[in-house]
């Protein structure tokens, strides 16, 4: 599944992307899905250093953020992707839906497995996608996934104008929804349809939007809704679900089903289960209650049951954790219909009870028409299982929780009085901490978790400042805290502790990693102008460590230049060195006149911390710093000067129009020149007055 990550054939640059899962790590995130979606070449064991570069540097033009249940939220991440807490009240987040956009297609996965590494490489997991393109879009999916999880974002706690991590996955958004809004429909299937299908708690508003709430949803009844409409309520049902509710002599849910399936018809159904474990006399042990069988038997359906299987083909142990239900409708004309997502077999997975999760699923319906292939294809998806042919002989276990990582997730979340934690970069920085002083415990202390914990808040000092709902702590290191950690007390006098999840309030002013203080304006000058930045920072990044490893006394093959009548080669004189460099400024000004796909991607390509400004500040200390050729110096960061003043945006379909690239574009231009200048005057002595004319004509010319 980590492939599906990785864009296709001619999807363009990478806009952004936003996913949802109940448990996560961040490495398997950050590493293997992050750097394909991102076509990040660099591997992170192997090229740790140009890895890291390239990461960044391509995070900085794109959004990504992830929704998580707010029990497991609290985790160390980079800050230039946002971990977004969803607390669903007395429930969880549970969705796993990723939406993955690049400017000239988008995919939505559709999955049950978790962003963890058993999720993704251990479990049998199922998983759909949504492959959509400018010529053929399915624009309405794509609208209802936009709405799902903004709808989620209702749920984080803080959500409001204040939150900069909801406002970024809005705008991703609202950019998602105008890209595709011009994209062609795709061309309907006849006897074929798809939908998504969502359990979902209400909200009366939506704190994110500041607008209306949304009604509750339930997949299990949208899907026989949706089924319904094509032949009538199905007549039998598969289910395949690793978890179900405790429940000993009714189950709720298999009630709900019943109720909604067909009428005056033979209903069939069908459980099929993960088993536990065989004891010595092989007795099948299932991992759902007994209360399946009775509640099904008292429904007047014929009921089987079939064991999961819970190996591979090549007979390795992978854990069940596919949630898959099927719908067939055999009378008239039929259908056949199959559900795949995050729900399980449970009230609060199929959204029958006031008390849900949000999940996330999606229906695909074939009818039976004559020649169709559709139905048998679908059918395909299921396993090949062992049916048990005395269900009463079965030990039926009741749910259980041992099975996958997912339910044995127990950790403790951060009570909800904390709402959210925001870093502020730049110059003047700062903590800022948004609390609901109504849901806070007696007692708590917030630390910068690490060797040496730092506390930076404590409940009595929150209680002098007459307990304001926002509070701003500076910080004085110039690299942001790693963790933030929560201590509390309650009211049996225990202390409990948990993670507090940090963002950034803008990325953008998040400080360059140390190696980059290293590298001079023509090491810069190469990866900015460098049709693959990644090979470029590949290429660096190991010169970089043979100069690390290099050493003076150890190394006899260079040999002290003694000769005074050698004859240098052109390269080392000055001509060749302006025309080597004006060559490589030509590559960067086209470099800058590639379309941009929104205001976040140009800030980033004009001043990241390998970006426009920055190579600017390099060129001008190479002219402060230089003892013998000043002159060269200038002369090189006007022929830069020159060039920015030339840049021809050439924008495309979809892309930011040269409007709105000039609106931002120009005044950078203004106030970079402007800040240059000042510092060339300061320094007008060490220039001769012909030369310095000459610079101020260049700087008139861009003021023009």
């Amino acid at each position: 599944m980590l492939e599906l990550w990785r864009p296709p054939r001619f999807a363009g640059e990478a806009v952004g992307c936003l996913a949802t899962t109940y448990t996560f790590q961040p490495g398997l995130f950050d590493e293997q899905c992050l750097a394909r979606f991102l076509e990040v070449d660099s591997a992170p064991d192997r090229e740790d250093l140009a890895f890291l570069l390239e990461r960044e540097t391509r995070l900085g033009s794109v959004y990504a953020g992830v929704l998580i249940d707010h029990t497991q939220s609290g985790v160390e991440h980079s800050l230039r992707w946002d971990v977004l807490p969803v607390r669903i009240p007395n429930a969880k987040q549970h969705a796993k839906l990723s939406l993955l956009a690049w400017n000239n297609y988008l995919r939505i996965i559709v999955t049950s497995a978790n962003l963890t590494e058993q999720g993704y490489r251990q479990n049998q997991e199922v998983c759909i996608t949504l492959e959509n393109t400018p010529e053929n879009a399915n624009i309405n999916l794509i609208y209802e996934a936009c709405d799902f999880l903004e709808s989620l974002l209702a749920f984080v706690p803080g959500a409001g104008p204040d939150s900069s991590e909801v406002r970024r996955a809005r705008v991703f958004l609202i950019q998602l929804r105008e890209q595709v809004s011009s994209w062609k429909p795709t061309k309907k299937i006849k006897g074929y349809h798809q939908h998504l299908v969502f359990t979902l708690p209400s909200r009366d508003v939506n704190p994110a939007t500041g607008g209306k709430g949304f009604d509750r949803k339930s997949s299990l009844s949208d899907a026989i809704k949706y089924c319904s409409r094509r032949g009538g309520a199905p007549d039998k049902v598969w289910i395949a679900s690793p978890f179900f509710d405790v429940e000993n002599n009714k189950d709720a849910t298999t009630s709900a089903l019943c109720k909604s399936m067909a009428r005056n018809v033979r209903r069939k159904l069908r459980f099929c289960i993960p088993e536990i474990g065989n004891d010595e006399q092989n007795t099948i042990r299932l991992a759902a209650p007994a209360s399946l069988l009775k509640t099904s038997l008292n429904c007047s359906a014929v009921t089987r049951f079939s064991v999961l299987p819970n190996k591979d083909t090549e007979g390795n142990i992978r854990p069940w954790h596919a949630k898959i239900m099927g719908l067939f409708k055999n009378a008239g004309n039929g259908y056949t219909g199959l559900m795949v997502g995050s729900s399980n077999f449970t009230h609060a997975g199929m959204g029958i009870s006031k008390l849900c999760n949000t999940e996330a699923n999606l229906l695909t319906i074939a009818e039976h028409l004559t020649r169709s292939r559709m139905p048998s294809q679908i059918s395909e998806i299921w396993p090949q299982m062992i049916e048990i042919k005395d269900p009463t002989a079965v030990e039926w276990q009741g749910a259980t929780n041992e099975l996958v990582e997912e339910e044995q997730a127990n950790k403790i979340p951060v009570p909800a009085g904390f709402l959210s934690a925001t870093y502020h970069a730049g110059d003047q920085r700062f903590l800022v901490f948004r609390l609901d002083p109504d849901r806070l415990p007696k007692a708590w202390k917030i630390f910068v978790s690490g060797k040496n914990p730092i506390q930076l808040l404590t409940s009595e000092i929150w209680g002098t400042q007459k307990r304001p709902e926002s509070v701003s702590l500076p910080w004085e290191s110039v690299f942001p805290p790693e963790k933030l950690l929560v201590r509390w007390v309650v009211d049996d006098d225990q202390f409990y502790e948990s993670f507090f999840p940090l963002n950034v309030e803008d990325a953008v002013q998040l400080p360059p990693p140390a190696e980059i203080g290293e590298m001079t304006a023509d090491d810069m000058l190469c990866i900015l102008a460098a049709s693959d930045p990644g090979a470029a920072f590949r290429v660096w990044a190991k010169k970089k460590k043979r100069e690390e490893t290099f050493d003076d006394e150890l190394d006899t093959a260079i040999v002290a230049d003694l000769d005074p009548l050698k004859r240098y080669k052109l390269k080392s004189t000055f001509l060749r060195r302006v025309r080597s460099r004006a060559r490589v400024l030509a590559q960067l000004r086209e470099n800058l006149q590639r379309p941009v796909w929104n205001a976040q991607a140009l800030q980033w390509r004009l001043e990241g911390f390998i970006g426009i400004r920055p190579l600017a500040e390099r060129l001008l200390n190479e002219f402060a710093e230089s003892d013998s050729a000043p002159d060269e110096a200038l002369l090189t960061l006007a022929d830069f000067v020159i060039l920015l003043r030339e840049v021809s945006y050439a924008p495309v379909d979809g892309s930011l129009t040269k409007e709105k690239f000039n609106e931002q574009y120009e005044p950078f231009l203004a106030r970079l020149v402007e800040d240059l200048n000042g510092q060339i005057h300061n320094n007008s002595k060490r220039i001769g007055r012909e030369l310095l004319t000459f610079w101020d004509r260049v700087v008139q010319q861009c003021h023009r």
